[in-house]
Formats: C-alpha cells, structure tokens, sequence
C-alpha cells in the first residue's frame, strides 16, 4: 500500500488517487520533467505520459505550491502529480506550477523519501539548459549521475560507455533540488541535460532526452519519438523562414541606406 510522505513536515504531504490504487510500483524509476528552458523537461514527461498510457497514482499536497489547478485531458487535476504505467516499473513527476523558493527544499524531500517508501530505485531528471544561439544540428545531452552513496562508484557502471560525464556545473530551481534531495536521502539519481533557447518549445530536444533515458535506463521505455521528430522538423521550417524574412528585410533597409534601391527613372 502506498505510504504518506511528510514525516519531518506536515506542510507537505503525498497523497494517493483511489481509483488507481491497484497500481503498484516494482523496483519503478522515476522521471522528472518540469517547465524550464525549451519547455523540454515538461515535454518529454507529458509526451512519456501519453505514450506509455500511464495512469495518475498520487498527487503532492502542499503548503509550498503555489494555490490553482490544472484542466487537462477534460480534467481538474492537482498541478503536482505522479503518473505510473500499469506495471509498475515507471512513473513520472510533473509540475505545473511554480513552488515557493524557501520550499523546494522540504517539499522534494518528502518527495524523494516516497519515493524511496514506494519501492522507487533510481531516479532521473531531464531539464533543459539555456543558450542564446540556435541549437547544433547534433547536440548530446549532458549526463550527470550519483550512486546515492558518497563512497561508491558502481552505479555509474551501467552508463559506462553510453555517455561523456558532464564538465563541473550548478543546477538550480526545483530539478537541482530534486537531484539534491536524492543526494540528501541516499537515493540513485541521473541528471540529463540539453541545451535549448529560453521561451521556444524545443521537441527535438524532448525527443534526444526521452532517447537517452531510452538507452541509460535498466528498463528501458522503448517510447518511439516520431511524433516529436516530426513536430521539431516543422518548428525549424518555420523558424527559419522567420530568419530568412528578417534577413531579407535587413537587405532591404541597408540597400536603401545607401542608396542601392531601384531609383524613380529605372
């Protein structure tokens, strides 16, 4: 049976949803997506959710949350939920709405010791990285990962060779908390990462995550990313139209500038 997190802080408290309650998580990862640059982290767990047909389990309840709820799927829904899919090897955290900063950090401790309370064994995190300048056509996600245990290096075995460490770096806001809450409880923890431009939905770099959660994963999701492929190839037509229109507008005013426009006896 599902167990209450909150122990150490009533504020903060995960509570089941009753018409799932015979889903049972079984040695389950958990991946985390949240809003953040590309919108990638919250792409790719909202299109895992969809393609892995997974149903919500729980929900955080929370003093910490900003107060409101989400209409999706013809639904109110609490804006800080876990899905899992029917077998119980996977579930997802997403949030939809902002967290009080002094709460992070209690609130993804009680997250991170359900987890743990739930038969949760690893958990992965995908989160975009801001740049200013359009992605490379062949961007590889950082790769940032803990064992749980200080003096211990052997779960990093099963990445070996799967992917290059990640330089020295500081995650901040909620995903840096969650990867520090696994930290503080001794729990395994992945932190993937890719860059992508603040405020432009970026499904491409959805799409390379979700991959490379494919390929680390000890059971792998084997989700096909197709449909975010295609939809990345038709934002960058579109995109670079926009660019090629801009360019063309510039042209056209510096031609003027300097008097290299079509004169009135041509």
């Amino acid at each position: 049976m599902m167990m209450m997190a909150g122990r150490d802080n009533e504020r903060t408290a995960i509570r089941p949803v009753e018409r799932n309650q015979k889903i049972r998580l079984n040695d389950a990862i958990l991946i985390a997506g949240f809003p953040g640059p590309g919108i990638v982290g919250a792409m790719s767990a909202s299109y895992m959710i969809e393609q892995q047909k997974m149903h919500q389990i729980a929900y955080v309840d929370s003093d910490f949350i900003t107060p409101g709820v989400m209409y999706i799927g013809g639904r109110l829904r609490h804006p800080f939920r876990i899905y899992a899919n029917n077998e119980g090897t996977a579930c997802i955290l997403v949030c939809d709405a902002p967290v009080i900063l002094s709460g992070i950090r209690p609130l993804l401790n009680a997250v991170v010791r359900w987890a743990k309370d739930n038969d949760v064994r690893e958990i992965m995190v995908l989160e975009g990285i801001a740049t200013l300048n359009l992605p490379e056509a062949a961007r590889k996600p950082l790769v940032m990962t803990s064992d749980g245990r200080s003096d211990d290096h052997g779960y990093l075995s099963h990445i070996k060779g799967k992917a290059e460490a990640a330089p020295p770096a500081f995650i901040a806001g909620i995903s840096g908390g969650l990867l520090a809450a696994c930290l503080s409880n001794g729990i395994p923890c992945t932190g993937l990462l890719i860059s992508s431009i603040a405020g432009i939905p970026d499904p491409e770099g959805a799409a390379i995550l979700i991959e490379k959660a494919n390929e680390l994963a000890n059971n792998p999701f084997k989700i096909d990313v197709r449909e975010l492929r295609t939809e990345a190839a038709e934002l960058k037509r579109q995109m670079q139209e926009l660019i090629n229109s801009v360019q063309r507008q510039q042209r056209q005013q510096e031609n003027q500038q300097i008097g290299g426009g079509p004169g009135i006896y041509s």
